[in-house]
């Protein structure tokens, strides 16, 4: 059995299966504003997010991401701080590498 990061890999879930949770967790918000540095700032709509996400993670980090989205929603904690703080991160590292 071949283990990534903690995830048995029979376990991870489908790109679908990904694209639907995220969705689902984003959800309640349309457009999030993402500050990437000080001077500027980012409106992305959910979509752009999810798309960003599924194609700048890989699948582990994907299945990490689900996982602690859902120990988050089950504590009742935001996690939309923690989709912006992915994205910013995301976004950063796709300005360096131009």
């Amino acid at each position: 059995m071949k283990e990534t990061s903690g995830i048995p890999y029979e376990s991870m879930l489908t790109t679908n299966e990904i694209k639907d949770l995220l969705s689902m967790y984003i959800t309640p918000f349309r457009d999030m504003c993402i500050r990437t540095s000080e001077q500027s700032e980012v409106k992305i709509s959910k979509g752009r997010a999810i798309s960003l996400m599924l194609d700048k993670l890989s699948k582990v980090q994907l299945n990490e991401l689900i996982n602690q989205l859902y120990l988050m929603r089950k504590k009742r904690q935001n996690e939309l701080c923690y989709i912006q703080y992915i994205l910013i991160a995301i976004l950063g590292r796709e300005r360096q590498t131009g």
